[in-house]
């Protein structure tokens, strides 16, 4: 029988000498930390896929119906805004430019306070920003204004409340994800094509 405290053996069997007086370390058992098993059962909750995510896509959905329908649709009221303040086209246009710029370019911004405060705050935050600047844009005396009011303010309040749109279905679906992230971007479409007419 080969010597299992040989050197260059790999033993299955982990002993303490027996001489010391020493606690064995192989003998002790771990320290437990209940934070650690608090974070791997938070890390191991599986998202529903159905029940109150459903509700969050079609709120999701309504999102995007109404800030992608309004931003989409605006090239309705160019003309009308044109006779109005007697500007030109291109001043005009930078409106929405503005609009859609400010939205989208604000991603990091919303993506920070989502982190912070989570997707309903930031929402509601934003939905009361861009309902503030729209209707502080109908005051509006000069284009100028309508660059602040629609185009910075409700601007912003849309990207504020994008990306905890995207986001917040995530979190509820994992198998139907691409599903449930799909119907509630479509509402892009559908906000459109109420709005335009």
């Amino acid at each position: 029988m080969a010597d299992p405290d040989a050197p260059g053996k790999v033993t299955s069997v982990l002993r303490c000498p027996e001489t010391t007086s020493e606690k064995c370390p192989v003998m002790e058992k771990p320290p437990h930390h209940p934070k650690d098993e608090d974070a791997t059962s938070l890390d191991s909750i599986s998202p529903p896929d159905g029940g109150w995510g459903w509700v969050v896509v079609f709120a999701s959905f309504m999102i995007h119906v109404i800030a992608d329908g309004i931003t989409y649709s605006f090239g309705v009221f160019l003309v009308e805004l044109i006779t109005v303040f007697d500007a030109d086209r291109g001043v005009i246009s930078f409106i929405p430019s503005i609009l859609v710029g400010v939205t989208l370019g604000s991603g990091p911004i919303a993506s920070s306070l989502t982190n912070q405060f989570g997707c309903r705050s930031v929402t509601i935050a934003g939905s009361v920003l861009a309902a503030a600047g729209m209707a502080l844009s109908v005051t509006a005396q000069s284009v100028a204004v309508l660059y602040l009011t629609v185009g910075v303010c409700t601007g912003l309040g849309f990207g504020l409340i994008y990306l905890p749109a995207i986001v917040s279905v995530s979190v509820y679906f994992e198998k139907k994800r691409a599903f449930a992230t799909g119907i509630a971007v479509c509402g892009s479409g559908v906000g459109t094509f109420i709005m335009a007419p």
